[in-house]
């Protein structure tokens, strides 16, 4: 049978920036190595890799020669200051602190603000810049791609039906061009099945309250040989028992939930781009009675009455919320014992109240404005670690108070 192995490597590509969980990594066989996904590829040609770094080998034959340069700290990118911290290859120290970057100039032409990691009979140098790279199939060795953080709570699986019949599924993982596909189980163990035994592939959300578009970084697009193209997500890769791919077909769903079917044979070409639409939502981890305010940690506090007010202390508001326009999402997360407790807090906006008797003013609440303008939450959910989100919307600035009538406690932030 004929290993039909070029799409299944485009089709279980992605990669979303910013979030390394999702991103591909392909190892080449001269020890190179390119971290980012493929964006175009041609069945049978070359395709293009588009990187967000790379660690490049070459031989010492090609290089003509190296020019160092000493950056200072302050006039680093973001992703190289990450990179020095990590790997503390900063020197110096305080205004004088700097990293050696280099300018390579090659047989072929010149790479430049790269890192040489290795000198000597190769040389080996790390990019920390958006590349294209075009490859071949042939010079590749492996794919792969490291598992979801447990904390991720949206993102694209994957489901194998084999010629046995059995089905199988779980997160990409790693992919050996012609040879085998691994799925990463729940529990921790890796799966790998020969190329040739996967009938077809399928990939679905793992989050219900998401749509499929809102939860890959990526976007199909099949370029057909008589010019039409369709846009989309790839749900369905089916292979058949024949050595041609005339019987092959996939299936690409559209935003608007339409499915179209297309033969392999009527494909001229697959692309990638990075998707709109994408949200991809992570989970945090919290023990009982703590909160945080659009991820930034609030410590209750408890409060006082007089006279019917509900009293706390403002001066140790320290998350402040930039205002929105025309409104400011809060999210506030916590973990509860049960949905009432949830159910219970109630977002206020606090008031200004004159303390004769101390001379002062102090923020508050009355039972009044918990019942008159208490804001609602406009979604509630619970993730699967148990930590339930409420979001709001807030119009207009001030210190805002979420009340817990049962333990008599409040959680402040402000809005500026």
């Amino acid at each position: 049978m004929k290993i039909k192995s070029l799409w299944s490597i485009v089709a279980l590509c992605c990669f979303i920036p910013g979030y390394a969980q999702d991103i591909q990594k392909v190892i080449l066989k001269d020890g190179s190595e390119l971290v980012g996904y493929i964006s175009r590829q041609r069945p049978g040609e070359n395709l293009t890799f588009t990187t967000q770094s790379a660690t490049i080998m070459t031989n010492t034959e090609k290089v003509k020669s190296i020019v160092d340069h000493q950056v200072n700290a302050k006039d680093l990118s973001k992703e190289w200051k990450q990179w020095a911290e990590k790997n503390s290859a900063l020197m110096g120290t305080g205004d004088n602190a700097h990293l050696t970057l280099s300018d390579i100039v090659m047989s072929n032409g010149t790479v430049n603000h790269v890192r040489i990691l290795e000198r000597g009979a190769k040389v080996k140098y790390l990019e920390l810049r958006p590349n294209n790279y075009s490859l071949s199939w042939d010079t590749i060795t492996m794919i792969k791609a490291e598992p979801r953080p447990k904390l991720q709570l949206s993102g694209i699986n994957r489901k194998y039906k084999l010629r046995s019949g059995m089905e199988y599924q779980g997160q990409y993982v790693e992919e050996i061009p012609g040879k085998t596909l691994s799925l990463y189980q729940d529990d921790g163990v890796t799966l790998v099945f020969n190329r040739d035994e996967v009938l077809k592939d399928n990939r679905y959300k793992i989050n219900p309250n998401q749509t499929l578009f809102e939860q890959s970084g990526l976007i199909d697009i099949v370029q057909l040989k008589n010019g039409k193209s369709h846009k989309g997500i790839i749900i369905e890769r089916n292979y058949s028992d024949t050595d041609t791919i005339s019987n092959d077909y996939l299936l690409i769903q559209a935003e608007n939930g339409s499915i179209q079917s297309i033969s392999l044979a009527d494909v001229l070409e697959y692309r990638k781009e990075p998707n709109p639409a994408y949200k991809p939502l992570t989970d945090i981890l919290l023990n009982e009675g703590e909160f945080v305010v659009n991820r930034n940690k609030v410590v209750p506090q408890a409060v006082q009455e007089s006279k019917g007010t509900i009293l706390f202390n403002t001066d140790s508001v320290e998350v402040v919320i930039p205002a929105g326009t025309p409104s400011t999402e809060i999210i506030i997360e916590s973990k509860f014992t049960d949905n009432i407790q949830a159910s219970q807090l109630k977002l206020v906006r606090a008031k200004e109240y004159h303390d004769k008797k101390e001379k002062k003013t102090v923020h508050g609440l009355t039972y009044e404005d918990i019942v008159k303008e208490a804001l609602r939450p406009q979604e509630a959910e619970t993730s699967i670690n148990g930590i339930t989100k409420i979001t709001f919307s807030v119009k207009g600035h001030g210190i805002y108070s979420l009340y817990n009538p049962s333990k008599k406690e409040v959680i402040l932030f402000r809005i500026d």
